[in-house]
């Protein structure tokens, strides 16, 4: 039998669970002081790869924004690259920095999720949100999410480390070849 797909089944159910939990932690978000959205679209990163967590992050930002519309205004495609960038930044730069799965060093994890969180929900986000909202909002959106990051990347580090030298004992989370 000839294998088509890219992903194998397995890969594909276990996205399904990250996405069912993305769904389920960005409907639950309570307050902006902590938040826990972006975290299981970091962590399928990690676990299956920076191409599944590039669709998985795009995927749940879609269905999450369909469970629960966000405040905002309104659906805006744009942010569907960020949550994209969200899954996929944090284990390229892990990965650049000379970790191979599924040895990630935690120091190499906290500095994939700094540069990756800091591109997109300290830059990107921001800049989006003045584009569509007002020029004004950029300077103060991007100081208070890079006062949230800088205590929620490193927290998300460590979750990242916990949870994932748990699962990699216990699933084959990806195809190694």
């Amino acid at each position: 039998m000839q294998k088509n797909s890219k992903f194998s089944t397995r890969q594909i159910a276990y996205a399904a669970m990250f996405i069912a939990l993305g769904i389920i932690v960005n409907s639950l978000r309570i307050g902006s002081f902590l938040s826990f959205g972006g975290f299981p679209i970091i962590l399928s990163g990690y676990a299956l790869g920076p191409v599944m967590g590039f669709i998985i992050g795009a995927i749940t930002d879609v269905l999450a924004y369909i469970v629960r519309p966000s405040a905002t205004g309104g659906f805006n495609p744009v942010f569907i690259l960020t949550s994209a960038l969200t899954g996929a930044i944090p284990v390229i730069v892990t990965q650049m920095l000379g970790d191979k799965y599924p040895e990630f060093k935690l120091w190499k994890i906290i500095v994939g999720i700094v540069v990756g969180q800091f591109t997109t929900s300290v830059f990107m986000v921001p800049y989006f949100i003045s584009i569509l909202y007002g020029k004004h909002l950029f300077i103060p959106s991007m100081i208070k999410a890079a006062i949230k990051q800088s205590y929620s990347a490193p927290l998300y580090g460590l979750l990242v480390k916990i949870i994932f030298n748990s699962l990699k004992n216990k699933f084959k989370l990806r195809e190694t070849a």
